[in-house]
C-alpha cells in the first residue's frame, strides 16, 4: 500500500492523523468518550503542525486524533493510519530500528509503586510487579540492578498502562507496578489509591520523543525545527508549567514538578536521543 507522506498530505490536504492515548497525563489523556485529547505533547504537537503548515501555504491545518495503546502504536504507523505519534514514546535503540524520533520532549525514569501490604517481606517472597509487556520500564526491571538488591520480583505484564493499574489497584495478588515516573504519578493522584508508596529511586531513565514513520526524513526534519524553536521560545516555560506545575484541566490535581535539569538538558539540546 503507498502511504502518501506526511508533508504531502498537509500540503495537499491540510490535515494530519496524529496519534494520542487516552490515559497518559500529562502527555496526553481525554475524559471524553469521543477522544479529545489535550495534554503537554497534544499542545507540542498542536503547536508543531501550524508552524509547518504556514510553511507550506496553509494559513489553517487539521489535527485528527487517533486514539492508539502502547501496543499499536508502531503498526498504526507502518500501516499509515497515523502521520506521526505524540505522547509519552521513549526514544530507544531498538525503537530507533522501526521508525524516527523527534529530537527529545521530555526526560523521566522508571519507579516502582509498592503496596503497603507487601513492603514487609524482607525478600521472603518474590513480589508480583505489574506493567506494560515488553516496555521499556519492564525491560528496565529485568536488566537494571533493582532498587532493593533483596528483594525478588516476578513480572506479570499487561497491554496497557491503564490495565496496568487497573490490576495493580484491583488485585491483591499483585504487589507493585512499574512504569515512567510521570504518568505513575499522575495515574496514582487520579485514583486517590491509599496505601502505597514509591521506592526511593528510579531505574535508568529515557528520552521522550514523537515517533515519525521510517523514510519521512524531510518531515521529522521540520518537526525537530519547529519543536526547536517553540523551546526557545518565551512562551515554553508557561506551557510547561500549565502541564506540570498547575491542575491539569478536567483532572483537577497538579503534579508539583519543576523543570528538572535532565529536562533543561532537553530543552537546550538538539540531540534526538539525549542520555543522562
Amino acid at each position: 500500500m503507498l502511504i502518501q507522506p506526511a508533508l504531502d498530505k498537509l500540503k495537499e490536504r491540510g490535515a494530519l492523523h496524529v496519534g494520542f492515548q487516552r490515559y497518559t497525563p500529562p502527555f496526553s489523556y481525554s475524559v471524553d468518550e469521543t477522544f479529545d485529547p489535550v495534554g503537554y505533547s497534544v499542545d507540542l504537537c498542536r503547536h508543531v503542525v501550524a508552524a509547518i503548515g504556514r510553511q507550506c501555504g496553509r494559513d489553517e491545518v487539521e489535527i485528527v486524533p487517533v486514539e492508539v495503546t502502547s501496543s499499536n502504536r508502531l503498526a498504526f504507523l507502518e500501516q499509515g493510519l497515523i502521520d506521526m505519534e505524540c505522547g509519552s514514546t521513549t526514544n530507544t535503540v531498538e525503537r530507533q530500528r522501526y521508525s524516527l524520533f523527534s529530537r527529545s520532549i521530555f526526560y523521566t525514569a522508571h519507579r516502582i509503586l509498592l503496596k503497603d501490604s507487601a513492603a514487609d517481606t524482607d525478600g521472603r517472597r518474590a513480589l508480583t510487579i505489574t506493567g506494560i509487556q515488553d516496555s521499556t520500564s519492564h525491560r528496565s526491571l529485568m536488566e537494571c540492578e533493582h532498587p532493593d538488591p533483596d528483594q525478588r520480583f516476578d513480572f506479570t505484564g499487561c497491554p496497557s498502562i491503564f490495565s496496568a493499574f487497573e490490576r495493580f489497584r484491583d488485585d491483591p495478588q499483585v504487589d507493585a507496578i512499574i512504569a515512567d515516573e510521570v504518568i505513575l504519578k499522575s495515574l496514582l493522584l487520579r485514583s486517590q489509591a491509599a496505601g502505597v508508596r514509591f521506592f526511593p529511586d528510579g531505574l535508568g531513565g529515557e528520552p521522550y520523543g514523537f515517533m515519525i514513520r521510517m523514510g519521512e526524513d524531510a518531515f521529522k526534519a521540520a518537526v525537530d525545527d519547529q519543536l526547536a524553536c517553540l523551546f526557545r521560545s518565551d512562551g515554553f516555560a508557561s506551557l510547561y508549567a500549565k502541564w506540570f506545575m498547575q491542575p491539569l484541566p478536567d483532572l483537577g490535581f497538579d503534579l508539583s514538578m519543576p523543570m528538572s535539569s535532565a529536562m533543561r538538558e532537553v530543552v537546550r539540546s538538539s540531540d534526538d536521543q539525549v542520555r543522562l
